[in-house]
């Protein structure tokens, strides 16, 4: 019995790691209201709060026509279902919506039952791809790769934490700049504020669903990084999304995994529960 429960957990925490990467939502081609590649204004003082949405409006003109990033991105979750923390990093597209990452330094592997340290996650075609590797394979039917869909619902707990999981962590940059841009909260907090990166100004303002997002914005107008903290409504979950960007525009092969080295994640439940 309690065996059945630490796999029930881990499948929690598996759903919570391709949560991360899953299945972007809301259109990458969005446009922020009036957006225009304006400079950012002056650095030298306090902005208004025009300024500050000119100067968000602008980063996210830049980060839609790059359409991709190298990001790397660190998830913090305080939830006393399945609370914990994993690194990811790789490319992240929103033109459209894809990612190949590399998953480290994951508390939710470390209690997983013969998972891999480190490993390997892709979001391609509305769905989230995780690598578990050979160690779980008596667990799998012998596959490889766990596909999770963003649709994902469902009446019992478990599904709830998934999807909960999914939606407090999607991001797709040029949409939450848009919003940001269009935020009547929208304020420049300057470059000394915690969390900045040297040689960028920040902004921060609050957005539907609990959300505060804060962004830096580097002198050649694109985003740095920004930081995403949700608080469910409720008294739920709590989470911390901490992503930094450079080289906008790369590439990378996003790519499908085998159908046949692949198990959907209501069947892994299935097998769980049978075993």
């Amino acid at each position: 019995m309690r065996n059945g429960f630490r796999w029930r957990h881990a499948a929690v925490a598996l759903a919570v790691v391709a949560g991360v990467a899953g299945c972007q939502d809301g259109d990458g081609g969005t446009k922020a209201p009036g957006a225009s590649a304006t400079a950012q204004p002056s650095a030298q003082r306090t902005q208004s709060p025009e300024e500050a949405a000119q100067a968000v409006r602008a980063a996210y003109t830049k980060a839609a026509a790059a359409k991709s990033a190298k990001v790397e991105m660190r998830l913090l979750v305080a939830d006393d279902r399945a609370p914990g923390g994993s690194t990811f990093a790789g490319v992240q597209a929103w033109g459209p919506s894809a990612a190949d990452l590399k998953v480290y330094d994951s508390s939710y592997l470390a209690e997983i039952p013969g998972a891999p340290v480190e490993t390997q996650v892709r979001s391609v075609g509305g769905a989230t791809y995780v690598d578990l590797g050979t160690g779980l394979s008596a667990q799998t039917g012998g596959k490889r790769w766990l596909k999770v869909e963003a649709a994902t619902a469902g009446g019992d707990e478990l599904s709830l934490q998934l999807t909960g999981g999914l939606a407090a962590v999607n991001m797709d940059l040029p949409k939450e700049l848009g919003l940001l841009a269009a935020s009547p909260a929208v304020r420049h907090i300057g470059p000394g504020t915690r969390g900045y990166v040297e040689g960028a100004q920040g902004y921060e303002g609050e957005l539907s669903g609990g959300k505060l997002m804060q962004v830096w914005i580097g002198a050649d107008g694109y985003p740095l990084k920004t930081a995403v903290h949700t608080d469910t409504p409720g008294g739920g979950a709590k989470t911390s999304v901490s992503t930094t960007y450079s080289d906008f525009g790369a590439k990378a092969a996003f790519r499908t995994p085998p159908a046949e080295d692949t198990i959907a994640f209501p069947d892994l439940l299935k097998r769980l529960v049978r075993g």
